[in-house]
Formats: structure tokens, C-alpha cells, sequence
């Protein structure tokens, strides 16, 4: 059952909206009919939609997609579409497209095909549009290979209440680290929290499609198939579907022939030894438009482990048929026009099992806390005023004694030595810069569980006290810094264990305070990897990475961490737990994503307690290096990567020939080679050796030279360790930065070219490819941290940080120091937009305040983006009239480092008894 769906001021009545109204609204904003009541409005652009929303509201009526419309609602006006359909930018080098939502799906899809890409999913209704994909997260064609609308968008374009336009990403690159995640909040809001006119959505590249069909004896069998298929490290479907009334399979491959072939060829063999039977020829044209992705018949989600005793009981009332659209759910569907009653009785069923139905509102699969929070999102995006209350924000001596009566006196500090311990990050800032916020926090609590957070945060919420939540601190922009002194909430100390590993279902339950590594090797013992994780692993903790929207280790593959989210739970601004999921089984028509609203925000919305990750069959990982005689060698090679339809490495990644100097400089064992590309493939022998064969290819046709496993194999295990020179006692800095993907070869001219104009003593050039569009570049730098001079360093942070922008890309990440630069990422419209979401979700300014969306200082000067962007080109200025750094070759000298590695040599060699020792 669809619930109501538009957009209406707050507190509206559409009740009170006569025909009479509806009438003159329509003569008022023209383009607008009216039929025994129900207006329909077709706007020819989105000018015309900016114009007509407030007057629409202003009436009191609500606005809402024609393609949402469920019956005819009074008081509604609805917003046909249609007249917007065209394709307005087609990317073949960023492998985007923007479309208007109006445009059919098959249109859309036909013309990226003519391109040598698809869209990989979408809808499989015969006339669907782009609206009829956008507004809910359901499964759809291809979602076992692509995912839902949540994987495959880059960009929304929009109109909100106030009739302001606004967009929430990038057309050519992720929006990885860049705020609020507004995307998942549009893509999957039904239309309640504005119009949507306009997406960008990434496209493949398409080699072939070519399906297999298998018949089985029985429900149980076909449920042992899909489950060993689902357990299979290298096989990846376009799409599974079937149909239960004849006990019958489609499983279809896309991708480079060669590949495909090796796909159903293997495929096969498993089909055969559990007993299926091959059947016909099918092909994918016959695919799209059954019933089993009919959007329009009501779906059971079900838990894969559980399909035949679903379908045993669903099959006699109707015709069921479905796909498999992830490793642990069945969206299964009943064709035809069954009764209230049977579809009753199938929906208890599936919830018996574990699942869930779309005919029940989606609101009773979420808890009180929950659904109360999903309201409060729609009042952020619909700018509901909030109350101005004065609160002390005092943490005083009776407030302490009601926190250790909640977390235990051992879990709370008040020592002086731990509140400076707890007031920073790991930025090399001098201690001038934190005067300019109460940094110090007041108390440290280390709690054990979600309830003790919730008990913790009420409390602040009741006084106004600020609540910050704080990982291992392994970042350098302040993100865990306190502005506002308050609650320090230690997530690292005793939330921080693997609770569930679940090989069945293919999914691992874990405490936010966990640091990856712990969860990487708990995975890894029983032969399964996480989808993506920070290079920073070994310290880096869940919470903290996932808040930040971050990209690292197996994004390329896998999608970063918040796509790889199944559940989580969070504490939000008055002590709410809210749950955003389901362990074990996708979110499918579940309004708002949670799973992702969350990321980006860097711990302003509300604190992570625990996180349940999609977990991946491993097979065996396996490294490949190359070596090059320039950096901008690499060039050519990861353009041809980044096009092909099948190759996908779980991992790839750079490093210069200054870096391994660098290394070796410092003491450090380093391989001796000049510029380095790493190629991490996983998954089992036979696709990782046709993999392996394609990139021994193409390096060699570039140029690149393939050096011994036993270098790829250090370099990869050195994945997380890339600053060792740091131990002479030299600062180290990165300057992150990203950047699309096309722009790779010449970007790193510009990061040379910066050094030698920054006067920058270069450690090297670092970085990882993201997704097909977009780059991660880290080149790092030495500083001298004792000088008050070295802080002019930072300007080269600055500097790359406008070279990215001339390409369309930007640094990263915002914390407290680098708040300001929200500004100059986003329009104005959508950064009002992420500070009303703020003011709704957090209006006592409990949730680490001072963070992303506001950067004021204790003083009360804001760090506005001009007011920085002075300092920057200041910063800048004054680099560049100071001589060449040389940190690294003073403190080697200054620190006799080689004479110390000599003395620890010969201090090995002693005779017990003689006094040498």
C-alpha cells in the first residue's frame, strides 16, 4: 500500500482546498487543468516549476509527480511531467548523463546502447520514465550487478517548497566528502520533499548481454542455486530472475564476450551439479517488461535463505514470479489481480520468513523512533521553523554524577591530562589555532552500549550541552575537535568488537568504534571481504570513515562504505535510536535511505553505535605491479581500465618515483623501481588469470614494464603505511584532492608544477582510482611542525585545492578547519538547504556543533569562504616569497638518523658478562 505522497507546506490542509480554489490556482500559475477537482500542471522546463510551487502551497494545496499519483487526492495539484524528456548532456568520457525525469527509460537506454553503454538498471515497466526509477529505491533490472537507484545516481536536480532550485552532487564525478548526502534523500523520498526535474545517472560500458536458462526440480533446489551462486567470488549476474510456476531461472551476463562466456560457462557446471536442467535460448530483449520486474504488482521481500518455504506457500494463490536483486533478498512478485485476502495471507508469510510487503505501509516496518525521525527529515527539507531555546550548555558537577549513573564511574573522566588528550585530531596545528574554540572538552565518556549513548545525549539535549563523538582521531581537519567544549563520547574504547558474522546471509554486525583492520581480519579468517575500506585501516574507525562519506581500499570494485551499508543504528540529537535497516535483507521501498543519510555528515546528525556491512566471498586476492618511466605514463592504461565492460580490479593505486626515494631516503626498505601501478585483482583463479592477461596487455602496450610478484605483493600489503618517512621527525602532509578520471594524465603535471612553484620540498605523488569517473589524488609534502613557518606549508593544500576546481573537482572532507569550504562547493541553494536539515535535526546545536555546516569561531567570527579564501591566497602569497623547504634533509642531519640505524646494528653484536651490553 503506497502511503500519501506530495509536497505541502507545513501543517497544511488540503481538505479546505475547494474546486472553486484549485480553479483559480490553476488560472494563476496557467499550463494547469482541472477536472472534477483534480489539477494536473505541465510545466515545459524547471523555471516553470520554481514559479508555480509557492503559489501552488500559498493556496494550501499540495504538489506532487503525476507518475506518484495513486488515486485522485483533493487539494493536490499534480505535476505532469512529460513536457520534460530530453536528454540534456550525454558524457561518454565522464560516463554520465543528465536527463530530464520526464524522459522513457527505453528512449534513455536505447541511446547510451547506440553510445556502447547502458545504464546497467532500471525499470523494466514498458513505458517507464526516469521519475518512475528516481523516487523509490526498488529493485529493478539489473540491480544484482548495479544496485538500485542509490548506486546509480551522481547528481538530483530540484525544486523545494520555497521554489528554490537546487542540485546535490556532481555531473562528472562522485560526491564523496562533500556535505550532507541530499542525493539519498531525494532519490528515495516519493516525491514528499520536493520535485525532482532532472538526474544525473552513471552509465557502462556495455559489451554484450547473454542469458542462460535453467529449470529445476523443486523450490529447494532452486534456493540451493541461488545460494551458492550468491556465494560465488567471481560471478556477478546483470540479473536473476524466475518464475514459480514453472520452477524456472534466467540469469543473465554482461560484459566483454570472452568474459561472459567464461560466466555461463561456469554457471553451468554448478547448475548441473545440483541437479538443473539448461533450457532454450533466451534472450534479454524478452526480459525486460515481465512480470517479475513489474513495478506495478505488489512485491514480497524475502530473504533468500528462506525462498522455498516462500514459495511453497505463495504459489497457491496466484502467479509468482521475481528476481534476485542482491546476495541476501528475493523481490518476489504476484502477477494478475489476486484479493485483498491472498495477498494478505502471502504478505504474513513473508514477514513469518523475515520479509516484508509493499501492499503494507512501509511504516510498519520501522520503529516509532524511526518513523518519527523520517518526519523530521521531511520538516528539514520542507524548512519548518524550530523554537530558539536558551540552554546553559553548562556540564556542571550534577550532570556528571547523572552521566556515571548511566555509563558506570569507571567510563567517565574529567582529568585535566585527558581533556587535553581528547581535544584534538591529528592535525600539526599549533596551539594558537585552537584557542579560537573551547576545544577542551569538559568530560570523556567511553560507553558500552547504544542505550548508554541515548541516556548520555538526552541529557545534553535537556541542557544544551554539546556532544562529540569521536573515533581513533587518525584525520587532520578537526573532525572530532570540540568547539563547544561539552561531552566527549569515546567510541574507540569499548564499543569496538565484531558482534556477528553471518556467512548464511552474507553479513557482518559490528560497534562503530571498531577500527577496519579488526573487522578486515575477522572477515578475512573465515574467507570474506568488506566492500571498501580507508587506506588508514589499521587505526581508522567505522563510525568515523562512514561519516565522512569516505573512498578508499575496493571502492573500484565494491562501491565506498555507505553503498555497502545493510543497517545501522544511530543516536540522534534527543537521545532517539534510530534504526535505518535491515540486517538481512535490503531496504527496498523504505522511503528515505537512512542507510545512507547519515554519511557525510561527519557526525552532526547523530552518533553511530553499530553498522551491519554486506559482506563478499573473497577467492584469492591477488596484486599485480607495473613500473613506468613516467607517471603520466599510467595515463593511457587507466583510460583504457575505466572503459572496459568487464575488467574490474578491486583495487587500483599510484605511487611516483619521489616517493620510493622518499622511503628509501628515510631508512625504509623500498622497492627499487620509478613510477609504480598498482592492480589489486580478487576473485577466484580463472577470471583472476583472464583479468591478470588483459593488464599484462595493456601495460605493455603502453610502455609499462611488469615487475615481481613479490614487489606487488609489498607494495600491497604497504597500502596503509605510504608516510613512513614521517619517523625522522618531519611532518608529512597530504594535499587530497579529487579529480574526474579523464583529467588523470594532466593533473599530475599540476601536482609537479605545484611543488616547484609552492617551493615545496615533494615526498611524492600518491593515489587510488575511486570509480570509472573519479580519482583520489594524495600527493604529500615535508614540513618542519617546530616552526611557526611550517604552517605556510599548508598552503599547497590550498593551492591544489583550485587546481582540482579547474577540472571539476575539489578537496576533500570539511571538519572545523575546512568547514567554510562547503560554500565553495555547492550553490547557495544547497548548502541552505544542508543548514535547515541541521537547524530540524539538531535545533539545541547538540551533535558535534561546529562542524560541516557552521564554522564560527568561540569569538563568534564566522569563517566565511571569502574570509578564508583571503587567508588562503595570503597563505599562498607568503609561501612563495619564503625559500625552499628542506625538513627533510635538516632533520636527517639534525637527528644523525643514519649514525642511530648504524648504532642499532652494531648494538645486536655484544658478549653477555663484559659490559657491552
Amino acid at each position: 500500500m503506497e502511503v500519501e505522497t506530495h509536497m505541502k507546506s507545513i501543517g497544511a490542509d488540503n481538505s479546505k482546498v475547494t474546486p472553486e480554489i484549485m480553479s483559480q490556482l490553476a488560472a494563476l500559475i496557467g499550463k494547469t487543468t482541472v477536472t472534477d477537482g483534480i489539477a494536473v500542471f505541465k510545466p515545459a522546463d524547471e523555471s516553470e516549476i520554481a514559479r508555480a510551487i509557492p503559489r501552488i502551497l500559498a493556496a494550501g494545496a499540495g504538489a506532487t509527480s503525476l507518475a506518484r499519483k495513486k488515486g485522485s487526492q483533493k487539494g493536490q495539484v499534480y505535476v505532469d511531467m512529460s513536457g520534460m524528456s530530453e536528454i540534456l548532456c550525454f558524457d561518454e568520457v565522464a560516463m554520465t548523463v543528465k536527463v530530464q525525469v520526464g524522459c522513457k527509460i527505453a528512449d534513455l537506454e536505447a541511446a547510451v546502447n547506440e553510445k556502447g553503454f547502458t545504464l546497467g538498471a532500471y525499470p523494466g515497466k514498458a513505458g517507464a520514465t526516469v521519475e518512475d526509477f528516481v523516487y523509490s529505491e526498488d529493485a529493478v533490472l539489473g540491480s544484482y550487478k548495479y544496485g538500485t537507484i542509490k548506486d546509480c545516481i551522481y547528481n538530483v536536480y530540484a525544486v523545494d517548497c520555497n521554489g528554490d532550485s537546487f542540485e546535490t552532487g556532481y555531473d562528472n564525478i562522485g560526491y564523496y566528502m562533500s556535505g550532507y548526502n541530499l542525493t539519498q534523500t531525494m532519490v528515495a523520498s516519493y516525491g514528499r520533499v520536493g520535485l525532482i526535474t532532472a538526474v544525473t545517472l552513471k552509465v557502462s560500458p556495455l559489451g554484450v548481454i547473454k542469458v542462460a536458462a535453467y529449470s529445476f526440480p523443486d523450490f529447494a533446489v532452486m534456493q540451493a542455486a541461488y545460494m551458492k551462486l550468491v556465494h560465488e567470488p567471481s560471478l556477478k549476474p546483470l540479473n536473476i530472475s524466475f518464475n514459480a510456476a514453472e520452477k524456472c531461472t534466467k540469469i543473465a551476463y554482461q560484459g566483454n564476450e570472452d568474459f561472459v562466456n567464461a560466466d555461463i560457462e561456469a554457471t553451468d557446471a554448478m547448475m548441473e551439479e545440483l541437479g538443473a536442467s539448461k533450457i532454450g535460448e533466451p534472450s534479454w530483449a524478452k526480459s525486460v517488461g515481465c512480470d517479475c520486474v513489474n513495478p506495478d504488482f505488489t512485491t514480497f521481500y524475502v530473504p533468500l535463505k528462506n525462498l522455498a518455504a516462500f514459495l511453497d506457500c505463495a504459489v497457491s494463490f496466484g502467479k509468482i514470479a521475481g528476481t534476485v536483486p542482491d546476495r541476501s533478498t528475493v523481490a518476489a512478485k504476484i502477477a494478475g489481480t489476486p484479493s485483498a485476502e491472498d495477498i494478505d495471507r502471502i504478505a504474513d508469510k513473508a514477514e513469518e520468513l523475515g520479509g516484508r510487503s509493499s501492499s503494507r505501509c512501509f511504516s510498519k516496518y520501522r520503529d516509532e523512533a524511526t518513523n518519527a525521525f523520517s518526519k523530521r527529515i521531511e520538516e528539514g527539507m520542507l524548512g519548518a521553523s524550530v523554537e530558539d531555546v536558551k540552554l546553559s550548555r553548562e556540564v556542571t558537577p550534577a550532570i556528571i554524577e547523572k552521566i556515571k549513573a548511566i555509563v558506570g564511574e569507571k567510563n567517565v573522566s574529567t582529568t585535566d591530562m585527558d581533556r587535553i588528550l581528547y581535544s584534538h585530531d591529528m592535525a600539526p596545528l599549533p596551539k594558537e589555532a585552537g584557542l579560537a574554540f573551547k576545544n577542551l572538552p569538559d568530560i570523556i565518556v567511553r560507553p558500552e552500549t547504544p542505550e548508554q549513548i541515548a541516556g548520555v545525549v538526552r541529557i545534553a539535549y535537556e541542557n544544551g550541552i554539546a556532544v562529540i563523538p569521536r573515533g581513533n582521531a587518525s584525520w587532520g581537519l578537526g573532525g572530532c575537535m570540540p568547539t563547544s567544549a561539552g561531552i566527549l563520547i569515546d567510541m574507540s574504547s569499548k564499543m569496538n568488537k565484531v558482534l556477528e558474522i553471518n556467512e548464511e546471509e552474507l553479513y557482518v554486525k559490528v560497534q562503530a568504534g571498531s577500527t577496519w583492520k579488526n573487522l578486515l581480519e575477522a572477515c578475512m579468517k573465515k574467507g570474506y571481504i568488506i566492500g571498501s575500506y580507508p587506506s588508514s585501516f589499521p587505526a581508522a574507525t567505522l563510525g568515523a570513515w562512514i561519516s565522512t562519506n569516505g573512498m578508499g581500499v575496493g571502492s573500484y570494485k565494491y562501491g565506498s562504505a555507505r553503498e555497502n551499508v545493510l543497517n545501522s543504528v544511530y543516536i540522534v540529537d534527543d537521545g532517539s535510536i534510530v534504526t535505518t535497516g535491515f540486517d538481512n535483507v535490503g531496504s527496498y521501498r523504505q522511503m528515505y535511505n537512512l542507510n545512507q543519510f547519515f554519511s557525510g555528515a561527519e557526525g552532526t546528525l547523530g552518533i553511530m553505535a553499530t553498522v551491519t556491512f554486506r559482506i563478499y566471498p573473497m577467492g584469492k586476492i591477488r596484486p599485480l605491479a607495473y613500473e613506468f618511466d613516467t607517471l603520466k605514463a599510467i595515463n593511457e592504461p587507466m583510460q583504457e581500465t575505466v572503459n572496459d565492460a568487464s575488467v574490474r580490479p578491486l583495487h587500483i593505486a599510484w605511487s611516483d618515483y619521489l616517493h620510493f626515494e622518499g622511503q628509501r631516503k628515510a631508512g625504509w626498505h623500498a622497492p627499487d623501481v620509478t613510477n609504480l601501478w598498482l592492480v589489486t585483482l580478487q576473485g577466484d583463479e580463472k577470471h583472476n588469470g583472464m583479468e591478470e592477461a588483459w593488464f599484462d596487455a595493456v601495460a605493455e602496450k603502453y610502455g609499462g614494464r611488469k615487475i615481481s610478484y613479490e614487489i606487488a605483493e609489498h607494495e600491497w600489503e604497504e597500502r596503509c603505511y605510504e608516510f613512513r618517512a614521517r619517523h625522522i621527525g618531519v611532518g608529512e602532509i597530504p594535499a587530497e584532492v579529487i579529480v574526474p578520471t579523464h583529467d588523470w594524465g594532466v593533473f599530475t603535471d599540476r601536482c609537479y608544477e605545484g611543488f616547484k612553484e609552492m617551493k615545496m620540498e615533494a615526498g611524492g605523488i600518491i593515489g587510488v582510482m575511486v570509480d570509472r569517473s573519479t580519482t583520489l589524488f594524495m600527493p604529500y609534502y615535508f614540513k618542519d611542525d617546530e616552526m611557526i613557518t611550517g604552517m605556510l606549508s599548508f598552503g599547497y593544500n590550498f593551492y591544489l585545492g583550485d587546481v582540482a576546481a579547474e577540472y571539476g573537482g575539489r578537496s576533500t572532507g570539511f571538519g572545523v578547519f575546512f568547514a567554510w569550504n562547503l560554500d565553495n562547493i555547492h550553490s547557495a541553494a544547497t548548502v541552505a538547504k544542508m543548514r535547515e536539515l541541521k537547524t530540524v535535526l539538531d535545533p539545541h546545536d547538540v551533535v558535534n556543533p561546529g562542524h560541516v555546516v557552521c564554522g564560527s569561531t568561540r569569538f563568534g567570527i564566522n569563517m566565511t569562504k571569502n574570509l578564508m579564501g583571503m587567508g588562503s591566497t595570503l597563505m599562498q602569497t607568503m609561501k612563495k616569497l619564503l625559500p625552499a623547504d628542506k625538513a627533510f634533509s635538516g632533520n636527517a642531519k639534525r637527528f644523525r638518523y643514519e649514525d642511530l640505524e648504524e648504532v642499532k646494528v652494531l648494538d645486536r653484536v655484544h658478549t653477555l658478562g663484559d659490559g657491552s651490553q
